[in-house]
Parts: C-alpha cells; structure tokens; sequence
C-alpha cells in the first residue's frame, strides 16, 4: 500500500519547526561567538586603557623626578659666589651634602665633606661622552655616582665662569619620593643610557620574589624615557614601573559569565520569538516568492503581491512592491545614464553630452522645463534647454553670450542646490541666469531647481528645471545623478584642454614652451604660400647668470616673468612669445618684413635694457636678438632658428645690447668657426702649434735679457697662423687649457735646451690664460713641467692679464702666490687698460710690470700717454717691480721709455717673434754670456 500524505495542516507546523530548529542553531553559533569576541575585546580594552594610565602615571612619575631635580638645579644655581655667601637651612630638604668650592676651599655643609665629594664628583658620569662642561654652555651638570654599595648618588654640580662652584647630592627620600607616590602595588627600576640601576622601588603590595626573572602574565610592565641632556648635561634614564593585572570584574563577578548569561537569555528570547513568526510568516511566503521570481526574471512591470496585513509581513509586500517600483524606475535610469557615460567614455563633445542629459531629464520628469548653462572660456557662458511646450524632443542650443564681469562672478559663486518657489518672488540667484531662465521657460514655471556643477571652488555648469510643484528631495535624486554625469564629462573636458595648455605653455611665464613654438612655426610656415613672410627674432638675455649667482635661482625665475611680460607688450598683436628654455626667447611675427622686425626688436630690447626692479634692488641686463626672415632665410623650422641664433651669437660678438639680421657672411662665419673648432683639436692631437720667441733687450746696451714665447699655428693648407685668428674660437671651445699647456711644455723644454748650450737668458716668459686659473691646479701642473725639462723655478716667467687678476682676485691670486713663492715669476700684461684698483695692486702676487702697447705707441706723440707711461714707471719703481715696455717700434720711443728707467725693452724695433733657431742667431754666439741685439734702422 502506498503511504497515504501527511494532512495539509499539519506540513507548516513541520516545516516551522525544522525552521525553528536550524534557527536555533545558526543563532547558537554567532552568539556564542559574539559572546566569546565581546569577553576578549573587553578585557583587552580593559587591559589597554589600565597600561594606557599606567604609562601616563609612569611618565609623570619621572616628569616629577626630573622637576625635583630641576628644583635643585634653581636652588644651586641661586646661590652666591663669594666666601661669605651663606647655605640656607632649606636646602636639606632637597640635598643630603652641599659643598661650596673656590681658590680657597669654602665652609661645606655638612662639614668635612668636600674632598670626598670631589672625588665621587670626578669619577662618576653624566651619561654624555665629548667635550668638558666647562667647555660647554652649561650652568649645572647632573652626574650618578655608582660607588657606594647600596644606591647609586645623584650629584648635581653647579659652575661659575667654567669652573665647578658649587656641588651638591640630591637626598635620595626627597628625589625618589615621587616613586613611593605612585602605589603601593608597583615596583621600579631607573636606570641610566647604559643600563646601570640608579634606584630601585617596590611597594608594599609588591613582592621581589620576581626580581630577575620574566614579567608574569598577570604583570603589567611599562617604560618612559627621561632626556637630561638640554637642562643638566646627562644622558637618557629609563624609568620601568611593574604592577600586577586587574581582573574585569563587574559587580564583582566575572565579565565572561555576565556576558554567556546574558547570551543564553537573548538565544532562549529568540527562540520563542522566531518560532511564533516564523509559522505567521509562512503563510504568504509561497506568494513572495513566485513574484520575487518574476521579478528577477524580469517582469518589473507585473512584479506586485496582494496581500492586506497590518504586520511585517503586511509591511514587507507593501515594501516589496515600493522595491519592484523604484528597480523598475532604476533600470530605466541606468539605461539612460549609460548612454552617458558611453559618452563620455567616447570623449564625445560636451554639448552632446549635455542633449542626452537634458532628454533624460525630460523623460524623468515629464513636462518639465530642462537647460544646462556653463562656462565658456574666461568671461564667457554657453546654453542648452529642452521646449516641452513646443516639442518636447527638441534640443536648442544657444550661442555664446558674456554676463559682464559681475554676473559671471555671481555665477561662479552659486555654490548650493537651490529650489525656488515662483510665489517666493525675488531676482534669481544669479544676474546672469535672466536669459537663461527667459529662454528655458523657468521663469514661468511655479517651481525652478537650479542644481550647480562646481569644479575647484567655483560653478562651472548649472543644470536647471523648471517643475509644477516642488518635489521632495529624494525625487530630486534623478536630476543629481545627471548632474554628477555632466560634472564627470566637463571635468574630462576642462582636463583634457589644461593637459593641452600644459603640453604648450612654459610652466614658469606662461608663454608657448619649445615644442608649442615647434608647432605654431611649423603652422605658420606651412601656410605661408608664395607670397607669405614671417620673421622670427630669437633674444638672449644678457648677464643673467649673475642674478642667478647673486640672488638665487628664484630671483631669477622673477626676472624672466618679468621679461616675459615686457616683451608680451612690446609685440603686436598676433606675434607669438616663446621661452625655449633657460633665458632665451622667441618672437614669432607673422606678415613681418625686415622692417617691421628690426623695429619690433629694438623696441623689445629697449624694454629689456631698462632695469628690473627685483626684491628692492635694481638689476641692468640687457639682451641681444638676432633676426631670421622667412623665406628668404629659410622655409623650414630648424633651419630659421639656426639662422636666427647665428644672427644673435654674432650681436653678442658686436658687444651685446643690439641686434643683427642674418646674412650669408654670418652663416659662412659660423660654419668656419666651426671647422676651425675641428681643426684646432687636429692640431692638438697632431702637435701643429709651434712657440716662436720675442727677445727682451737691456734698454742700455740692447742685450737679450729675456724671451717671451708665443704661440702659432702652422696650418697645414693655410700656412703659419697668428693667434688672432684662432684663440678666441679655442677659449669658447675650451680647448686653451691644452693649447696653453702645449705651449708652456714647449717654452720650458726649450729654455732647458738654451741652458745646457750656454745661452743665458734670464727668464722666458709664458703667457697664461683666465681658463687656466679656473681648474686650480696651475701649481702642480708648472711644477710637473718644470720638474720633467730639469729648469728652475726661476727661468719661468708667467704672463697674466689686468683683468683677470681683477675679476677673480680670490682663486687666481691664490695660485699665483703658490708659484710666486717657489720662484716662478709673475707679471701683470696690459696694465693701465682695465679697471686698475690701487688698493689691490700692491696686495697682487707679481714681480714684473709690462706697459700696455697702447701707451708707447703713443710716446712723442700723445702728451696723455706720455703722462701715463711716466706715472706707470713711478708706480712700478715704488713698488719695487721690474718694469717692461712692449710694442716698443720706433728709437724716440725707446729713448723715452731708457730716460724713464724702464728696466726691458720689446718690439718691433728689435725683433719680431722668430722660431727657436732664428733666436739663437739673433742672440749669437759665443754662449755663456748675455746676448747682444743689434738694433736695425729704417
């Protein structure tokens, strides 16, 4: 027989006692679990909050330990420095021993204390290794004595004058009271930055029985540092207080069994609870779940339960079918947010954006009035608004309008939503939301929302709405979302336009950086045609590496926005300002002949030479330019800037300050200084330069006295080359050093060669360039040539010129002192054509003198040169300096310069600078004695 089915009433009362059952059970679990985290989270906060307050009564603890030894520190310190200042009874409340010190041992307290105090004094330690107090700036220094058996002293010492006045020990009942103070139950350890016990404390409650060993469990342990190093010279105690746990009682029984009580009482609530509702909740369950399934099939639209109840379950059909609503309305928001966000995923333009949102705000709300306002460049506002009264799909956007300065303030201020009532009256929120409210219809609506999109502090955007009647702020919901979509999308459109200023502007002036100059050149050129010009004038600022030097890299970012600034309204309109970089710029002048450039540049560099006003102190730079045209210079990009920097290297060349328009002679220049530059390092590997000799004569008998050497180049295809054409473009190479070394290896090898043949001269002479002086190793690098060619100190004369020794009299003079004081010998070229100070001359390492060329040239002739040339002689003379004329061409000049006692005589007159050989036949033979030069006539 089959089994027969169990009745229909009795299934629920199963299925809710299996219910009940499996309740009961999952309940058991989590508040059990609940019950067992609460017992241990409690006790752990218990715990922590008892060695919280136990660590702030340990760090006040020794907070009054270090007051009752600053105390003692006051009290010390205060006391007299002379014989018959006298001890105050109270300081032995404070210290068990005092003891005054001077020249003659004072009266101590207590008596005959002193010696055995100073000796206790001397050994112990203040806890700082390094230099004596009294050397320091300290007035009292703490010290531990660990001497006596039992306890450690704590010694305080005061000084007068950086000696020990007066010392003290603090009494030990006094100074640890504070320890005694805390409790009866705690122990303490002090000890010092090594580890050494300094006091030990246990309360009454506390038992020793644990000294040495572990901290139990059921102790608490807690430390807090003490730094004596700024007040009394010693270093870091640990203060270490151990007391016994608490247990976490309340009402004096254990928390664990408050809280399992009360866990067993809340599971046996629960489960009679749950057993009642659990049979009244069945009944309607079965219709809860066939349209909770419907529902997530899909059917939101039927989605709906009827089932009258004034209970839970009445509440949870009523909140069921308010679900099924609201994800119903939610799909439909989602599907037209997504279209949004698509969007703006796609980088579409705002104003489309800006179409779907509006629409979905008519389809959200019908029959409402919808606009989006928002900002159009820098004083500009745009519009978009959806006419529901004329068609309600019909997107309308308006052109760009300008609200005035104060409207567009006002606009970017509206920083809340706002829902205003049409019987409220009054103007809108913002002047400038007139028109678009008029265009929009929300000035007729009874109800206008004006909802702000804000970005860094200001209202860039306002979506408004115009409603029947005001709606509760979670109706408003929607519109925010769409909202937030428009605020995500110009967000990206605001950061895509700065990632784009940024890529093209210069950070520091605003002015287009190199590659938006690189771009706005190449535009131009392109769509130049045929008859298109444009120039391009590229400006150096001069002498900006001083502000840099002197005032600091951030003066000099002032300077340049200030450069900057003058040259924006120097320029016409349509001209591009550019920095490149550094303290260069680039104008870029479209539709400009020669004319027009020339005269725009002058105007911009009179702009630049006025001086600058930075941080109160005005600064004179100046700049130079140099002008390319286009075509004429040239129709690519690279190849016009070329031109135009070589037009500006050739006006810095033209003394700075002006400008030059490029030509081909500059470019061939330009490229022969360039192939010079290769040949010189050629001529360097390959040891083309030579050193021809200039004889010094005795202005009495003509004897060679002495040689300067000077340097040539014997160019392979351009022959013998004099150093005017090549040491210029060497220096800027930074190839002089090693020409200068060539020269100075060459000049000494053949001194040393001239010796050892018989031919005494007194010195050769060499002559040292500024970049030479700049390594600081000139000392050892004359010392290492000499050395190698076997010569004496004194056989080498170095030439070095006014100015340098002028600009640089720290570095350079340093050296030449080195080398003065091994013997080399030094003279000053040229002097009386710089900025001579007299107030430095004598101070100058130099033994010879040389009058400038210029001076003698003049002799017989100029009575001013005349009158210099004497003053000079007059000065050397005082000075005690040998004196040299050169450029001497002519008998009247020599006999001038033997009647003022010039001591040598060079030029023309006697020799020009000849080959070693040519030399040696000038100065003749026999060796061994002075050469004579035969002075030739005509």
């Amino acid at each position: 027989m089959s089994q027969s089915a169990p009745p229909p009433g009795r299934r629920p009362a199963r299925l809710a006692w299996r219910l009940f059952l499996l309740f009961v059970l999952v309940a058991l679990l989590p508040l059990a679990l609940t019950d067992w985290l609460a017992s241990i989270a409690t006790t752990e906060v218990a715990t922590r909050l008892s060695v919280e307050h136990r660590r702030a009564t340990t760090r006040h603890t020794s907070r009054q330990v270090l007051d009752r030894m600053l105390s003692g520190k006051a009290l010390l310190a205060a006391q007299g420095e002379g014989a018959d200042a006298q001890l105050p009874a109270g300081l032995g409340r404070v210290f068990s021993h005092v003891v005054r010190l001077g020249d003659k041992r004072a009266t101590s307290w207590p008596a005959g204390q002193a010696d055995e105090l100073l000796l206790a004094w001397s050994q112990a330690r203040s806890g700082l290794d390094g230099t004596e107090a009294a050397a320091l700036p300290f007035e009292t220094e703490l010290r531990v004595d660990y001497s006596l058996p039992t306890q450690p002293r704590v010694m305080l010492g005061a000084y007068r004058n950086s000696k020990l006045a007066w010392l003290a020990v603090l009494d030990g009942a006094y100074l640890w009271a504070p320890l005694a103070d805390a409790g009866a139950e705690a122990a303490w350890w002090v000890r010092d930055g090594d580890g050494r016990l300094i006091s030990l404390f246990a309360g009454e409650d506390y038992t020793l029985q644990q000294e040495g060993r572990p901290a139990p469990t059921e102790f608490i342990e807690t430390r807090a540092g003490l730094f004596l190093a700024g007040e009394l010279r010693a270093g870091q105690w640990e203060f270490t207080q151990r007391s016994p746990r608490e247990p976490v009682l309340w009402r004096g029984a254990s928390l664990a069994l408050w809280l399992a009580g009360v866990a067993a009482a809340a599971l046996l609530a629960i489960a009679t609870l749950s057993h009642w509702r659990i049979r009244l909740a069945l009944e309607p369950l079965a219709q809860l779940t066939r349209v909770t399934r419907r529902l997530a099939g899909g059917g939101a639209g039927s989605a709906r339960v009827e089932i009258r109840r004034d209970d839970e379950i009445g509440e949870l059909a009523e909140a069921f079918n308010d679900m099924a609503a609201r994800i119903e309305t939610q799909f439909d928001a989602l599907a037209g947010l997504a279209t949004i966000d698509r969007d703006i995923l796609a980088g579409a333009p705002f104003e489309r954006v800006v179409g779907h949102a509006l629409q979905r705000i008519a389809a959200r709300y019908p029959g409402a009035c919808a606009m989006v306002a928002w900002r159009d460049g820098a004083a500009g506002l745009r519009q978009a608004w959806l006419a529901p009264r004329i068609d309600a799909t019909r997107l309308v956007l308006n052109d760009r309008f300008e609200p005035g300065a104060d409207g567009f303030a006002r606009f970017a201020a509206i920083a809340e939503d706002v829902q205003r009532i049409a019987a409220e009256g009054g103007e809108p929120p913002c002047g400038a939301l007139a028109p678009c409210l008029r265009n929009a219809g929300l000035d007729r609506a009874p109800v206008a929302v004006l909802l702000p999109l804000r970005h860094e502090g200001a209202t860039v955007a306002l979506l408004g709405l115009g409603l029947e009647a005001p709606l509760a702020e979670e109706a408003l919901q929607p519109a925010r979302e769409i909202r937030d979509r428009l605020a995500v999308a110009l967000a990206a459109r605001m950061r895509d336009h700065e990632l784009v200023y940024r890529a093209v502007h210069d950070s520091l002036t605003g002015l287009t950086n190199r590659y938006g100059l690189q771009m706005r050149l190449d535009a131009l050129l392109a769509g130049l045609g045929e008859s298109g010009r444009m120039a391009l004038v590229s400006i150096d600022l001069d002498r900006f590496k001083n502000v840099n030097d002197t005032m600091g890299h951030a003066a000099g970012d002032e300077l340049l926005c200030a450069a900057s600034q003058r040259l924006q309204a120097c320029v016409p309109a349509g001209a591009v300002v550019a920095r490149p970089g550094g303290d260069e710029f680039i104008v870029l002048l479209p539709d400009a002949d020669e004319t027009t450039a020339t005269g725009v540049t002058s105007l911009a560099l009179a702009a630049l030479s006025r001086p600058f006003a930075l941080r109160g102190v005005e600064q004179a730079l100046g700049a130079s330019a140099g002008i390319a045209l286009a075509p004429q210079h040239g129709r690519e990009r690279d190849e016009l800037m070329r031109c135009a920097d070589i037009a500006l290297y050739a006006a810095k060349d033209g003394g700075r300050g002006q400008h030059a328009l490029f030509d081909a002679d500059l470019d061939r220049a330009a490229r022969d200084r360039v192939v010079l530059q290769a040949e010189l390092r050629h001529a360097i590997d390959h040891a083309e330069f030579v050193v021809h000799y200039q004889p010094r004569v005795q202005p009495g008998d003509g004897r060679i006295l002495s040689a300067e050497a000077l340097v040539r180049w014997q160019h392979p295809q351009r022959g013998l080359l004099f150093p005017g054409a090549f040491i210029e473009v060497a220096e800027s190479a930074g190839l002089i050093d090693e020409i200068g070394l060539c020269v100075l290896d060459a000049a000494c090898a053949q001194a040393a060669a001239w010796r050892r043949a018989g031919l005494a001269l007194q010195r050769v002479s060499v002559n040292v360039s500024p970049r030479q002086l700049v390594a600081g190793n000139l000392p050892e690098v004359v010392a290492e040539v000499l050395a190698r060619h076997q010569l004496p100190c004194g056989a080498l004369e170095l030439e070095v010129t006014e100015s340098l020794l002028m600009n640089d009299p720290g570095n350079a003079r340093a050296q030449l002192a080195v080398l003065r004081q091994r013997g080399v010998t030094i003279a000053l070229d040229d002097f009386g054509t710089g900025y001579s100070s007299m107030a430095l001359l004598h101070k100058l390492p130099i033994d010879v003198m040389k009058v400038d060329r210029a001076f003698v040239a003049g002799l017989g002739v100029d009575d001013g040169a005349m009158a210099i040339t004497r003053a000079i002689v007059t000065l050397a003379r005082s000075l005690r300096m040998h004196l040299v004329a050169e450029g001497v061409e002519t008998e009247a000049q020599a006999e001038m310069l033997r009647s003022l006692g010039c001591d040598e005589l060079q030029g023309f007159l006697y020799s020009r600078p000849v080959a070693a050989p040519e030399f040696e036949r000038l100065a003749g033979l026999p060796r061994g004695g002075a050469a004579r030069l035969t002075v030739v006539s005509g």
